[in-house]
């Protein structure tokens, strides 16, 4: 295993594996395969589910308005988005009749996990604005799936230190996710009752996808860090697809149990999506000698991605006012690896 290369095995270098697009040798197949772990975090924007310290008209009177003290800063309060693991995989192919021109797929997942918070909320705390919400708790749950299939084509530029590989492709999803809200709803005077609000959220679609990767070799004049490679993507998707929230909700009177529904409904829309993908990282390439002189490419790489879903989420809020569509904003670690046979 050595990261010393002839000039021709530089070549193969500076053009890059999975962000660049491979350049070909004589003995080479042409095929590539790689495995990342992710550790994303997904953070739907507009889950609003508390807000604190806030002044309100009197419940007595609508007429007049309920101040607070200015000696504190209320808080507005969310579900907890963690960090989540997962995987990328993908597969390539150069077409035999251009070197520069290849086929790729590749699937997205992410781990299915609920976070949650809580708080004591308060006589200055509200849900969606209406009465003192107390013992709150609020959780948020995602599944995640994405598969990209692309063709690609590369060119090279500063002799060769520069690669580029401009794609266009498709971006299929299937995506959902779960928001539940619950607490105790207190009237001043009249006994208090409990909340519980579920949501569920369902996307799934396809769309064009395109965008370019991007592949400086760092160092291409030295001997031992010629493999050394900052590497780059950007890429925009509209996703056409459908749709559909599901809410359930229902409060129970404190004092007689009694359980009353408020909503049980279903919205669902067809639209398109737009997707903005950004990732700047760094890869370490290295040539592994095999049998009858043929090599094998390897590259290991370290990257942070973010993903914006613009007007992706579409679940009603504790904010006052109609229900609009909210970004969701994927982002984390990815170190993985690809070889080229």
């Amino acid at each position: 295993m050595t990261t010393q290369t002839s000039d021709t095995e530089q070549n193969i270098v500076a053009s890059g594996l999975s962000y660049a697009g491979p350049q070909l040798g004589e003995d080479a197949f042409g095929l590539s395969f790689g495995a990342d772990y992710i550790l994303w975090q997904l953070a739907q924007e507009g889950l609003d589910v508390i807000e604190s310290n806030y002044g309100l008209f009197s419940i007595a009177d609508p007429d007049l308005f309920d101040p607070i003290t200015a000696n504190s800063q209320g808080l507005v309060e969310y579900p907890k988005f963690k960090y989540l693991s997962g995987f990328k995989i993908n597969g390539r192919v150069t077409l035999e009749e251009s070197e520069k021109m290849d086929l790729s797929l590749q699937y997205i997942w992410l781990q299915r996990s609920t976070g949650t918070n809580t708080g004591p909320g308060g006589e200055t705390s509200y849900y969606e604005r209406e009465f003192p919400f107390y013992n709150w708790r609020s959780s948020f749950q995602s599944s995640y799936n994405v598969i990209d299939f692309e063709m690609g084509r590369l060119s090279s530029l500063a002799k060769e230190t520069l690669s580029i590989r401009n794609f266009f492709g498709i971006r299929g999803v299937i995506n959902s996710h779960t928001w539940d809200i619950s607490g105790l709803f207190q009237i001043p005077g009249v006994s208090g009752s409990f909340l519980e609000n579920i949501s569920y959220q369902n996307t799934s679609g396809a769309g064009v996808r395109s965008g370019t990767n991007l592949a400086w070799q760092v160092f291409a004049n030295k001997k031992y860090f010629s493999g050394l490679k900052l590497i780059g993507m950007s890429a925009l998707s509209g996703i056409y697809g459908r749709t559909y929230v599901d809410t359930l909700a229902y409060k129970i009177d404190s004092q007689s149990n009694n359980k009353q529904f408020i909503a049980n409904s279903r919205a669902s829309s067809n639209r398109i999506i737009p997707v903005v993908d950004l990732s700047i990282g760094l890869s370490w390439e290295i040539i592994v000698e095999g049998k009858k002189d043929h090599n094998y490419n390897i590259e290991i790489r370290a990257l942070w991605d973010t993903q914006s879903w613009i007007g992706y989420g579409k679940f009603s809020t504790a904010a006052p006012g109609p229900i609009t569509p909210y970004n969701l904003t994927v982002q984390g670690f990815t170190i993985g690896t690809q070889i080229m046979f």
